[in-house]
């Protein structure tokens, strides 16, 4: 039951626990979020979203790289949106960032609208794998890259029929992303999605 509990909370903190393990998750995340942003190009102006913000250590973290963003967050935990709320409350204010309550399943923005989106440890909690994806392909532009990040040992937990990298390649091509690059770091493992395969002009 405890166990249950616990997983309930990693899923979707609430309550004064999910207060705390939001916060928790700004320290224990930290290193995953910054290596995971390090292999990740990010241009100037570009509308970046967060699927699943936790704590709202990436998006801070995002914008003490580069201040020339638009950033928006989703996730479905309003404790994690008031923790997240708290420590960006700059940048909100500033109208750089923007964060709402809500699903992956059912994602509030237009299409075709975002040049970069993150799902940083996160994936292994949605309901529906590939309807998330199929939402986060439609708002994504024709020449976006989705970043997916998370410890494996996570994955091998939550998802084990997606230990092997080439499950959530399926999928991802299924849904109709174009390219797919892996990148590991001991316990990380970092997919970079692309929507389109750009091609040089002659």
């Amino acid at each position: 039951m405890f166990t249950q509990y616990l997983i309930n909370q990693a899923k979707k903190p609430s309550g004064i626990v999910g207060q705390v393990i939001a916060k928790i998750w700004t320290s224990y995340f930290k290193k995953l979020s910054l290596w995971t942003i390090k292999q990740t190009t990010i241009i100037d102006n570009s509308r970046v979203l967060e699927i699943g913000y936790g704590g709202g250590s990436t998006i801070k973290n995002l914008l003490a790289l580069n201040k020339h963003l638009e950033i928006h967050g989703i996730d479905i935990s309003k404790e994690s949106y008031q923790v997240a709320k708290r420590i960006n409350s700059d940048a909100i204010q500033n109208g750089d960032v923007h964060l709402r309550i809500g699903n992956v399943d059912a994602l509030p923005y237009q299409n075709d609208y975002f040049d970069l989106v993150f799902a940083i440890q996160t994936h292994i909690f949605w309901d529906d794998l590939k309807k998330g994806f199929l939402e986060i392909y439609r708002v994504m532009s024709s020449h976006s890259t989705l970043i997916i990040a998370c410890e494996k040992e996570k994955i091998n937990y939550y998802m084990p029929e997606y230990t092997a990298t080439h499950a959530l390649n399926n999928i991802l091509k299924n849904v109709g992303f174009a390219k797919i690059e892996v990148r590991q770091n001991q316990n990380w493992v970092l997919y970079i999605v692309y929507k389109a395969i750009s091609v040089d002009a002659d």
